[in-house]
């Protein structure tokens, strides 16, 4: 299942652009996901969330941010594979 996604805010600026909009993929189970994938997930306390793979290991997936000041896995922890829920697969440029 294909989604178009817009970026609100500046977390992974400068690899995404608030208004730049992304073409994701719903992840299943057999989904490979790798370092510096972009993933999307809702967190319950922030929300919809986007944000870079920086570290996978036994616990589950480490996702941050670029911005120093991003909300990201620093804050929550690890997510489980089966809380991801889109991989960005084509950034559309931005204008």
């Amino acid at each position: 299942m294909l989604k178009l996604f817009r970026i609100d805010g500046f977390s992974l600026y400068p690899l995404l652009k608030e208004g730049q909009i992304v073409l994701c993929r719903k992840i299943f189970f057999f989904d490979k996901i790798k370092i510096n994938d972009f993933i999307l997930f809702s967190h319950s306390k922030y929300g919809m969330m986007i944000k870079r793979v920086k570290e996978i290991n036994d616990k589950g997936y480490f996702l941050q941010g670029e911005n120093a000041f991003s909300i990201d896995s620093r804050n929550f922890g690890e997510l489980s594979k089966k809380e991801l829920l889109y991989k960005v697969i084509y950034k559309f440029k931005d204008k």
